[in-house]
């Protein structure tokens, strides 16, 4: 499915959360609020990417940020500041639509973030892993790390995720 890439705005927040409650249906933890979304985009809006069709609505979002390593944010927790300095790139959150399943969204998404993220000089990656995400992270590099004691927000099976930058 054809898509544009562009910077999240707040415009954008109630397609984000329909998008996040389809995808997170059956999750083992609540939806995040909106003020999470605007959160992380007022405070690193280059890491913060949507995909539009041609009409404008969103098929996908990913949502990042500076963040330290081996303890996540816990979900639905609005950020005070980011760390200063911080080396790792955090994926918060990436969900597609499902008419855009398979079509390139995702890899669009995280690429985009992802060069924003090198730019800024962060040299490693880390996220979590819900439900089946595993093995997609897996494919891309991403490799299971310990760190059981700060994923209690995310429901059981939640993996730990990090990969090297470059």
């Amino acid at each position: 499915m054809k898509h544009v890439l562009r910077p999240m705005q707040a415009a954008d927040v109630p397609e984000i959360l329909r998008l996040q409650a389809a995808a997170y249906a059956t999750a083992a933890f609540e939806p995040e609020s909106a003020a999470v979304y605007l959160n992380r985009m007022a405070l690193a809006p280059d890491l913060c990417w949507v995909a539009a069709d041609p009409q404008g609505g969103l098929l996908g979002y990913l949502l990042s940020h500076p963040w330290h390593a081996g303890k996540p944010p816990a979900l639905d927790t609005v950020l005070a500041a980011l760390p200063r300095p911080a080396a790792h790139w955090y994926l918060h959150d990436c969900a597609v639509d499902a008419r855009a399943r398979g079509g390139g969204v995702a890899a669009a998404l995280y690429e985009a973030a992802h060069d924003a993220a090198v730019c800024r000089g962060l040299r490693a990656s880390a996220l979590v892993a819900v439900g089946q995400a595993a093995a997609y992270w897996g494919q891309r590099g991403y490799l299971p790390v310990d760190a059981h004691h700060a994923l209690d927000s995310y429901g059981e099976g939640a993996r730990y995720m990090t990969r090297a930058l470059g």
